[in-house]
């Protein structure tokens, strides 16, 4: 239609050539066109980038690419699709920079209706800025990995210790010997479970509940992306039997057999007729207790008697299962600084020559593979230590039977906040040795942005831990036993060059 239906004057086209309007009575309708495909729209923009192509829109002509991907975005929001692709497609034409394009690409996604559309607009986006959480979380939606529903927003969530109003209970297991109906527990290497009674044993397999051997530590991983989005980043989701220490407010995670239990940190000793159900992230694997009390008792007298401690007066050996969480991460390290250079003058006359500041900068490619953060918040000068010494090659499958002689703390340290801790590890490693990321310049006044560094994965584990405090004279001091290996982490006595030495290396 040519002619204006209003008043039958003749129709034009608006400059912008998005509409057709009536001169004579103001009258004026869109023109609809037919979106290309992403790979079509794709190959338009780069021909425009590379012959600098203006914008049809001479007005608008002068418009930066943030200010067109501002209205973009609310086009999109509004619900109008056409306004939306036509604003966003001039954004990528304005020669935006990387996260502003890629921004561009995310909402161009919402434009589109198929899948395979969407999918090409966030893969667009994730090849100018890697990280962009929010393309990494639309691919996460198209891939089934996370659900809509299930996204929360952190500025609402009630906090680390929220339970929903109806927590699901829990169905207890009974853990009975088929030969006498006594109880039965797992064995300290954790392979399969023995009667207390008759001594009857039965492996995992015959109890109908294999252990997994493939959860080594590059294994179980679990999509970092789709978990904080939603609220397993912030809270937690799965309703376990807990009990908090009123001493040191420790929280602990019990067995459904457990009748009391003793706080490794303060000694308390409690039966756990209160003890709660409350929502609490699954661990993915755990590391069997190896170790009997024994076995942990002739550990620590061994190692006492090494460092020649004696009259050491003990509190009771604890058996505990400590948290903790692992990080995959990669992208890059963007830094800057600046390096001296001498510029060469007066050197023929015997002068020193003159140094200048050269700024620099650069970018390093980063993968990290399985960064340890403890998830407890106790004994941090001992613990992280003692992390280093077990064998992650050994991990299972997180099965609550495993509980059964021995309480799990709960975790202290939230994921998304324990994903900044494991980030910070990265930045302080690369100020310890800034060569690694300059590749050997001796940069001045090094500054490290790890904007472009990316959290792919995660796991929280379960490790094994004997916890002992003993006193020599009127002094407490703490030792924690690996109950895997049986390796000793701990703080004692020391002699004036004892002191000496622990200042020098910082302990």
């Amino acid at each position: 239609m040519n002619t204006c239906p209003e008043c039958d004057a003749p129709l034009v086209f608006t400059p912008d050539g998005r509409a057709r309007h009536c001169e004579q009575c103001g009258y004026k309708e869109l023109v609809k066109k037919e979106r290309p495909s992403v790979t079509k729209l794709a190959e338009m923009i780069a021909y425009a980038r590379r012959y600098k192509a203006d914008i049809k829109d001479k007005s608008k002509a002068n418009i930066s690419a943030g200010v067109l991907l501002g209205l973009g975005r609310n086009a999109v929001k509004a619900g109008d699709k056409d306004e939306a692709f036509y604003y966003l497609e001039r954004t990528l034409r304005a020669n935006p920079d990387n996260e502003q394009g890629s921004l561009a690409w995310v909402w161009l996604s919402q434009v589109y209706d198929k899948p395979a559309e969407k999918r090409a607009c966030l893969e667009q986006a994730i090849v100018l800025h890697p990280t962009n959480p929010l393309a990494r979380r639309g691919l996460a939606l198209l891939d089934g990995r996370l659900r809509s529903d299930e996204i929360i927003d952190p500025n609402k969530v009630k906090g680390a210790t929220a339970v929903p109003d109806l927590p699901r209970a829990i169905s207890p297991e009974q853990f009975q010997c088929p030969r006498c109906a006594a109880r039965m527990n797992y064995t300290p290497d954790g392979r399969s479970l023995a009667c207390n009674f008759c001594g009857y044993t039965q492996s995992l397999d015959e109890a109908g509940n294999r252990v997994q051997s493939d959860y080594g530590i590059g294994g179980a991983e679990q999509d970092f992306i789709a978990a904080l989005a939603t609220a397993r980043g912030h809270t937690q989701p799965v309703a376990s039997r807990a009990f908090q220490c009123d001493s040191c407010g420790v929280e602990f995670v019990l067995g459904p057999e457990t009748l009391s239990v003793t706080c490794p940190y303060c000694d308390s000793v409690y039966v756990t007729e209160a003890a709660e159900t409350r929502q609490i992230h699954p661990p993915q694997a755990l590391i069997p207790f190896n170790l009997t009390e024994d076995d942990g008792r002739r550990a620590v007298y061994a190692w006492l008697k090494q460092h020649k401690v004696e009259r050491a007066r003990f509190s009771p050996f604890v058996g505990i299962y400590l948290p903790l969480w692992t990080f995959d991460i990669g992208g890059s390290l963007n830094w800057r600084g600046y390096v001296e250079e001498s510029s060469g003058e007066d050197m023929f006359f015997g002068g020193q020559g003159q140094t200048q500041r050269q700024s620099i900068s650069g970018s390093k490619a980063i993968f990290y593979d399985d960064v340890l953060v403890p998830a407890t918040k106790k004994l941090p000068k001992l613990l992280p230590k003692l992390l280093d010494t077990f064998d992650y090659e050994q991990l299972v499958g997180y099965d609550g039977r495993y509980l059964a002689d021995w309480p799990a703390e709960r975790y202290q340290l939230t994921l998304a906040d324990a994903s900044l801790q494991a980030r910070k590890q990265i930045i302080q490693q690369m100020r310890r040795n800034p060569d690694r990321l300059t590749s050997g310049q001796q940069v001045q006044n090094l500054t490290i942005s790890s904007g472009d560094m990316l959290v792919e994965s995660f796991k929280l584990l379960l490790v094994p831990v004997w916890i002992v405090h003993y006193k020599v004279e009127d002094t407490i001091y703490h030792a924690l036993i690996n109950g895997q290996t049986g390796q000793i982490i701990g703080t004692r006595p020391r002699n004036v060059l004892g002191r000496l030495m622990s200042w020098v290396k910082g302990d």
